[in-house]
């Protein structure tokens, strides 16, 4: 092999050794930013219940400031007759 061979060869290793790190170096970075989007997922979904949570104190207390009688979730409603007392 003359020299000009050799270099044409080392130059088209070289290419392909790059063009392997520029697309090993892009599958990194998608796969940090699925990542990262995944865990931001998480994130919004536990502050979505907290809002949830928020909003059902926040509608409890306007409930109780308006005289509306407020029941536990595992309570069991009181049974009326017709004439709106308890038996």
């Amino acid at each position: 092999m003359d020299a000009a061979r050799i270099e044409e060869v080392a130059r088209a290793a070289a290419v392909a050794a790059m063009a392997g790190l520029i697309e090993g170096s892009a599958d990194s970075r998608i796969d940090r930013l699925v990542g990262i989007i995944e865990q931001q997922g998480k994130q919004i979904a536990e502050l979505a219940t907290h809002v949830g949570l928020l909003v059902q104190a926040v509608a409890q207390l306007l409930g109780e400031e308006a005289g509306a009688p407020v029941q536990d979730e595992g309570a069991e409603t009181a049974r009326l007759d017709l004439d709106g007392k308890p038996y």
